[in-house]
């Protein structure tokens, strides 16, 4: 496979060049999302969530100053942005009374 020099047919990635690529993005995905935020990304080609191989959906997110990835069963398009929300604060009445005055 070569994913990080496609220009180049001879040469083959290393894991460290993938390990290399993911902490930049990832590191520049934290300059860009705010907090509490995600975007809904499609799994397309070989991508896939290793804790959940079967999941087509998932969303890059920010929360407390780092880029995480879950997968997502909601039917959202790609790219669509959300706002993430802890346990608490999904079972929080009051939160969500003030929610639903925002709509």
């Amino acid at each position: 496979m070569n994913y990080t020099r496609p220009y180049d047919e001879e040469y083959k990635d290393d894991p460290q060049d993938w390990l290399n690529g993911a902490l930049i993005f990832g590191r520049a995905l934290s300059l860009l999302i705010e907090e509490d935020t995600g975007i809904v990304v499609d799994l397309k080609g070989d991508a896939q969530l290793s804790s959940q191989p079967d999941a087509k959906k998932v969303v890059v997110y920010r929360s407390q100053g780092m880029i995480s990835i879950d997968s997502m069963n909601r039917d959202l398009p790609e790219g669509s942005f959300v706002k993430i929300q802890s346990e608490d604060e999904q079972n929080d009445p009051n939160i969500q009374q003030r929610k639903n005055r925002k709509l």
